[in-house]
C-alpha cells in the first residue's frame, strides 16, 4: 500500500475476517521494536490456518493489520565492527533527510544523525480531515514554531491551533510511511485502533519499582480529565487529555484496556500488567487518528528496547504480545462495547510512567 522513504521497501496491509466490528492494528512504527510484528503475524497464521476453531473472530471482526510500518528502521544495517560487512542493527527512525521545502523549520522529531530520519510516531498530522478519498491539511504552511534548547542544541517544535485547542508538538505528515498508515486507517474506518511498541527498561513505576513486562494505555478525553495522572487544575486540558475524544469513546477505550490488562494479569504468566500515565502526543497514531472515527484506542508496550542490556528476552516479548493480541480480539468478538466492564477500574491499574524512548 506504500513504500518506505529510504529503502523503497513495500509497506504491507493485510485484512482478515468479515465481521461488523472493524479493528485496525499497526506494529513497528519504530523500526527497532519488532516483537509486535512477529506476534501479530503468528496470530494471523493461527487464525487463518484453523478457521473452524476461530469462527467467532473471523465472523464478528474485520481485522486490518499494518505489520512493520517502518521497513527502513527494521532493516537498518551498518558496519558496526569495521570488518567490511554490514550488520543489521535496526533503528527507531526511518531513513529520510529533512528538506527546506518540507517545512519552515526542521521539526524536533527529525534526527540529524547519520543517516537522518523521522520518528514516525511523532509525524501523524492530527489536523488532517477525512473526507471521502481525500486527505487535506495546511499544517506545513501554518502554525507557530517554538524554539527551545535540549542537551545544548536548538530544537523547533510545531504548535498548531485546531478546533479551539493548542496542539503542542503537532505532527507534520512528512513521511510516506505515516501517509500510508493514515490511508489504511481511513479505508478501514475502525471501531478500535491498536498499536504496539517496546518500552525502555529504565521506565519505573511510581514507587521506583522495576518495569512490568507489559503496559497498556487508553487515550481518553475531558470526561475523565481529573483522573489523568498529570492533571493540574490550571493546565490547558489539551496538554492532559485529548479534547477530540468524547465521553463514549473514552469509556470504550478505558473498558477495553482495563478488561484485557486484568485478564492477562490473571493468567499469572506475565506478572502484573500496568498502565501508562496517559497524556496526548500530537504526532502519534492514537491521538492523531482515533478521533476521526471515534475508535476506542489501545497501546501495548512490552519491556525492553532492542539495544538495552537488561532487555527482557525477545521470545518472551513475542509471547506476551501474541497472548495480548488474542485476548483483545476475543474480548471484542464477544462484546465490542464491553458494556459490563466498569471503565473506572482502569484507573486502579498501577501506573508506570513512559520512559524517554517509549511510545
Amino acid at each position: 500500500m506504500g513504500r518506505s522513504a529510504g529503502r523503497d521497501d513495500p509497506i504491507w496491509e493485510l485484512r482478515v475476517g468479515r465481521g461488523e466490528t472493524n479493528v485496525h492494528l499497526v506494529t513497528q512504527l519504530h523500526g527497532d521494536e519488532p516483537a509486535g510484528t512477529e506476534a501479530i503475524l503468528a496470530l494471523v497464521r493461527d487464525v487463518t490456518s484453523n478457521p473452524e476453531a476461530n469462527l467467532d473472530l473471523l465472523s464478528r471482526l474485520t481485522l486490518t493489520v499494518v505489520p512493520r510500518a517502518n521497513p527502513d528502521g527494521a532493516m537498518f544495517a551498518r558496519d558496526e565492527d569495521a570488518d567490511g560487512a554490514d550488520e543489521r542493527v535496526t533503528r527507531r527512525e526511518n531513513v529520510q533527510p529533512w528538506r527546506r521545502r518540507d517545512s519552515r523549520r526542521e521539526p524536533d522529531y527529525h534526527s540529524a544523525d547519520e543517516p537522518p530520519g523521522y520518528d514516525l510516531n511523532r509525524d501523524f498530522d492530527p489536523t488532517v480531515e477525512f473526507s471521502g478519498a481525500d486527505r487535506s491539511s495546511d499544517t506545513r504552511s501554518s502554525g507557530e514554531w517554538t524554539r527551545y534548547e535540549e542537551d545544548g542544541e536548538t530544537q523547533w517544535r510545531h504548535d498548531r491551533q485546531y478546533r479551539g485547542a493548542t496542539l503542542r508538538g503537532c505532527g507534520l505528515g512528512l513521511t510516506p510511511e505515516t501517509a500510508a498508515v493514515a490511508d489504511s486507517y481511513r479505508r478501514a474506518d475502525p471501531d478500535v485502533a491498536i498499536t504496539h511498541h517496546h518500552k525502555s527498561v529504565e521506565t519505573r513505576g511510581r514507587g521506583g519499582e522495576a518495569p512490568s513486562l507489559l503496559s497498556v494505555m487508553a487515550p481518553f478525553g475531558p470526561a475523565y480529565l481529573e483522573r489523568a495522572p498529570s492533571y493540574e487544575r490550571d493546565d490547558p486540558p489539551e496538554t492532559i487529555v485529548n479534547p477530540f475524544v468524547d465521553a463514549e469513546m473514552s469509556r470504550r477505550s478505558l473498558r477495553l484496556n482495563s478488561f484485557v490488562a486484568r485478564q492477562l494479569t490473571s493468567l499469572g504468566e506475565f506478572g502484573t500488567v500496568t498502565r501508562y500515565g496517559y497524556e496526548p502526543l500530537w504526532g502519534s497514531y492514537l491521538d492523531a487518528l482515533t478521533p476521526k472515527t471515534n475508535a476506542a484506542g489501545m497501546l501495548y508496550e512490552v519491556a525492553g528496547q532492542s539495544d538495552e542490556r537488561d532487555s527482557v528476552d525477545y521470545a518472551r516479548k513475542v509471547a506476551v504480545s501474541r497472548t495480548a493480541f488474542r485476548r483483545t480480539l476475543e474480548a471484542l468478538a464477544s462484546d465490542p462495547d464491553l458494556g459490563t466492564v466498569d471503565e473506572n477500574r482502569y484507573f486502579d491499574l498501577p501506573v508506570e510512567s513512559s520512559g524517554p524512548t517509549s511510545r
